[in-house]
């Protein structure tokens, strides 16, 4: 995995050594940061289930005021810190906890995302109920938009939140306003 443009561009993301990671492929990232480039520069964003944290460093590179990352295995956000503290980033927050007490968290203190990216595991349901609560809790700025990864053979149960549904392969990517 590398980061394709931005100030970091070229630089080599480690990769998690755990198995259960399934990073985005370089060409859905490349894809996905066509659709959203004008959209980046100055925007809050969050990178829920984040395993590498790929999606929201590309987003960091490409001059993004703050990015939040999630998940729930220590050693993915341990990684990650140590990663953004070579590139000298300061502006992102890592947390280490379940995502639904993060979005909780957030909506207690009023947060407001222009970006949110969700690529849970993609054998289970905590897209839906992530999505749910997402729109619950109010979390996405008024013009915001939710990157939803997942398997292309299963359809999105917000299909009338989806602005542009992206297919690769396998692989779709839905992108939900509000």
């Amino acid at each position: 995995m590398r980061i394709i443009s931005g100030k970091f561009r070229g630089t080599i993301i480690p990769s998690p050594k755990q198995e259960v990671v399934k990073p985005t492929l370089d060409r859905v990232k490349e894809n996905i940061f066509n659709i959203l480039q004008f959209r980046i520069a100055g925007a809050k964003c969050l990178d829920l289930f984040c395993g590498s944290g790929a999606l929201g460093i590309e987003c960091l590179s490409r001059g993004a005021s703050k990015v939040c990352f999630v998940d729930n295995n220590k050693a993915n956000v341990e990684a990650l810190k140590m990663f953004l503290k070579k590139l000298n980033v300061q502006n992102y927050s890592a947390t280490v906890c379940d995502y639904y007490d993060a979005l909780k968290s957030f909506a207690e203190r009023e947060e407001k995302f222009d970006i949110i990216f969700l690529d849970p595991p993609f054998d289970s349901e905590l897209a839906d109920v992530a999505i749910s609560k997402i729109l619950k809790f109010d979390l996405l700025a008024d013009d915001g938009i939710i990157v939803h990864e997942r398997c292309a053979s299963k359809s999105s149960k917000f299909a009338q939140k989806v602005s542009d549904s992206r297919k690769y392969g396998t692989v779709a990517v839905d992108f939900l306003k509000k």
